[in-house]
């Protein structure tokens, strides 16, 4: 009888440590590996991101951008690789010294991605930036890219997870700066977490950690990202 009661502990508790083992590791990661030294995103300061069409096929066809004047600015063309034209000089991909520098540039075809960030807008236009220094005009009637607003942008990205300092940007039961904090005993030794992102208010965002607690943390304050999001999928 009693080994009939240790056979039925075990197989009750062998699905939990398996599960609490497989949080150690991704936790060990987050916080230990240096190859993967926990940064945040770039700071927003713009209105909106400019993204592309769902639809857009960039196998099929080059992503061009245009000066006011509409003389070709930016195309980027998948062949072998992926190149960059940049005002008539090319670049392969992932060269270092390629100009182009938008807020999110994946150059990966098998997981591209791309996002603007749009600084202003005219009755026309959309003014966007390039890298730190250049900016261009993308049309309104350009079919090739739809605006996005900021938070959806961050929900879209952060579906798949995100990582936070849990120090510093602790998890909350509301999504207010003084709501009350949700501790765990294992951010003592770990303060990089992973969490699921479940909803956005603002500048907060509901997540789920790997441990399954469920609150809030601040995806940035003011310009500044807090958070680091996974763009590849």
């Amino acid at each position: 009888m009693r080994l009939v009661i240790l056979l039925w502990f075990l197989f009750l508790t062998i699905p939990t440590v398996g599960q609490n083992r497989k949080d150690w590791i991704q936790l060990d990661y987050l916080n230990k590996a240096s190859e993967n030294p926990f940064m945040t995103e770039k700071d927003i300061s713009g209105q909106c991101f400019i993204i592309l069409e769902d639809n857009f096929n960039y196998y099929k066809n080059p992503i061009v951008i245009k000066t006011a004047d509409n003389k070709e600015f930016i195309r980027l063309e998948f062949g072998e690789t992926l190149v960059t034209t940049f005002n008539s000089k090319s670049y392969v991909q992932c060269d270092q010294t390629n100009p182009f520098n938008p807020w999110l540039f994946g150059c990966n075809p098998d997981y591209f991605s791309l996002a603007f960030e749009c600084v202003d807008s005219t009755g026309t236009d959309y003014k966007v930036k390039i890298n730190e220094r250049e900016f261009a005009l993308i049309s309104k009637q350009n079919k090739d890219f739809k605006k996005q607003k900021i938070t959806d942008f961050v929900k879209d990205w952060t579906t798949l997870g995100c990582d936070f300092d849990r120090h510093a940007n602790p998890l909350r039961e509301t999504p207010k700066s003084d709501g009350k904090i949700i501790n765990h005993s294992d951010q003592k030794e770990y303060k990089i977490w992973n969490g699921e992102s479940l909803e956005i208010q603002g500048d907060w965002i509901k997540v789920k950690t790997l441990k399954n607690e469920i609150g809030w943390i601040k995806w940035r304050t003011g310009n500044k990202v807090l958070i680091r999001m996974y763009f590849a999928c």
